[in-house]
């Protein structure tokens, strides 16, 4: 005869798994989430997050909600450094640090007689040299899409959607004749490192960031102009952004005598510190740096400094001195947070000392700034330039 089970029996069963259930959450949060402490902030996210999907007369577009609030509780922390990515941000981000990008291969700045942005670079082999477009033309629309009154970040979105897809591209003269093109957007490689010789036997390198691959260019980059005959040698790391710890090393690594030229230090003040070899390249240098030389940049042009083995001409930098981690999350989206605090070679911490100062001031004009920055600034035109060239024949005739 079959055993039936008693409606106590029932019950007790229901309320063992509800507490296996309970124990197995609980579980979940202190080994994925480091502990129960965040088990109500949890809770209430949820809990907003379903009245605002159920409730909510209006209707509302959830992705968009959590992103918002992703985003908020890392503004929250009050660092300039820190931030959230969405999948489509974290995917960007990720060409970034391979130094590529989606687009047509131009450069654009704004025209503000008409709102639209002007085409002030055109890259060799990129989809807008073949298309045909040529510096000077104003971008006017995407597909039929009116361009006026956007934003460089707006365009730039609008094109990377386009991504291995063809699309017509309008573009007017200023003499008011239109034509449409048809281009397709594909990832771009860009080079992080230029050089070349200047009049004097005076090598530059200009350092655009310090993403995949510029610690090698850096490299091949003053190797060569070592082989040219330069006397000296000016970096130029204005604008740049900073970028990964190993390609900075890398470069002062090949740059500077034996010694620390890294140091940084955890949460708990526990310092790491690296080393370069004796081997380093003895010649007069300069570094040119500004309000935008953040992170690897503003570390480089400190290094040099301190080791007495590079001027630092141009403006005062911002005084950065965290690093970052990227933790990509379970739906492709990411944090960048600031885990670690650095130090130069003599410990010096430039967040608490305000940045650098450079021991030749020199300023250039608003104008002058924008061309800097979109890469149109000859260096006739480029008084910082011009200081460090100078500062270089000073300590040549030394």
């Amino acid at each position: 005869m079959k055993r039936r089970f008693s409606t106590l029996t029932l019950i007790i069963a229901c309320v063992l798994s509800f507490l296996l259930a309970g124990l197995c959450i609980t579980g979940i949060f202190v080994i994925k989430y480091g502990g129960m402490d965040s088990f109500p902030y949890a809770s209430k996210f949820a809990a907003i997050y379903n009245a605002i999907d159920s409730d909510f007369v209006g209707g509302a577009d959830m992705e968009k909600v959590s992103d918002a609030a992703y985003g908020a509780m890392i503004d929250a922390i009050d660092d300039r450094w820190s931030y959230y990515m969405t999948a489509e941000q974290y995917e960007e981000y990720k060409q970034y640090q391979n130094n590529s990008y989606t687009g047509i291969g131009v450069t654009i700045g704004k025209d503000e007689d008409s709102g639209l942005f002007r085409v002030l670079t055109v890259l060799e082999d990129s989809p807008a040299q073949e298309a045909g477009v040529n510096v000077g033309e104003l971008m006017c629309a995407i597909d039929g899409e009116d361009l006026k009154d956007m934003t460089s970040s707006q365009i730039k979105e609008l094109i990377s959607g386009k991504t291995g897809k063809s699309f017509e591209l309008k573009l007017r003269t200023d003499d008011g004749t239109e034509r449409t093109v048809t281009i397709e957007a594909e990832v771009i490689r860009s080079n992080p490192v230029e050089y070349e010789m200047l009049d004097g036997a005076v090598g530059y390198v200009r350092i655009k960031n310090f993403e995949s691959d510029s610690g090698d260019e850096i490299i091949a980059a003053v190797d060569d102009l070592v082989s040219q005959g330069a006397k000296g040698i000016v970096f130029d790391v204005r604008n740049n952004p900073g970028g990964l710890l190993s390609e900075l090393l890398k470069a002062l690594d090949h740059i500077l005598p034996e010694g620390d030229i890294f140091v940084s230090a955890d949460k708990e003040g526990n310092e790491r510190v690296k080393t370069s070899d004796a081997s380093c390249v003895k010649l007069p240098m300069t570094v040119l740096i500004n309000e935008n030389s953040y992170s690897a940049a503003e570390f480089f042009a400190a290094a040099l400094s301190e080791y007495d083995w590079a001027k630092l001409v141009g403006g005062n930098t911002t005084g950065k001195a965290r690093s970052q981690v990227t933790f990509e999350l379970t739906d492709g989206s990411a944090i960048h947070i600031s885990t670690n605090s650095y130090l130069t070679p003599k410990r010096v911490d430039l967040a608490e000392t305000g940045g650098l100062v450079p021991d030749v001031a020199v300023s250039l004009g608003d104008e002058d700034e924008e061309k800097l920055e979109s890469g149109l600034l000859e260096h006739s035109e480029d008084g910082q330039l011009s200081a460090a060239v100078e500062e270089i024949n000073t300590l040549i005739d030394k």
